[in-house]
């Protein structure tokens, strides 16, 4: 992989990283009154919460990124989803574009785990 490959990466991972702690952290902060806009039960969007916060750590852990980036992927889908069901489509962009960059993380890791030979054992 490329020197500019993973810059791109890291700047990707870490805005994600941002975007998904300040998702989660602010779902399991939030007012009771304020879950209410959403059919969904309270206990429901905090564990959507806690998986965001951790998926957010997991994006800057090397090991865990590519699986911290498809649990976020999932993440994603059920927000497009919601976004239909509740007749947001003027939001779905949001969504769409966290969802490919996702997939770009995972690639990029991926690519980069193939990449990095493991030690020889003698």
């Amino acid at each position: 992989m490329s020197k500019g490959q993973k810059i791109a990466m890291w700047v990707i991972s870490g805005l994600l990283a941002a975007l998904f702690l300040f998702a989660g952290l602010t779902k399991l902060l939030m007012p009771a009154k304020m879950l209410a806009q959403w059919v969904y039960a309270p206990w429901f969007l905090t564990v959507v919460g806690v998986c965001e916060t951790l998926g957010a750590i997991g994006l800057l852990i090397r090991r865990l990124a590519a699986l911290a980036a498809a649990g976020l992927c999932g993440i994603m889908i059920g927000a497009v989803y919601t976004l239909v069901a509740h007749h947001m489509n003027n939001q779905l962009p949001t969504p769409i574009i966290v969802f490919i960059l996702l997939i770009l993380v995972i690639f990029l890791r991926r690519k980069e785990s193939r990449g990095v030979s493991a030690p020889a054992t003698s």
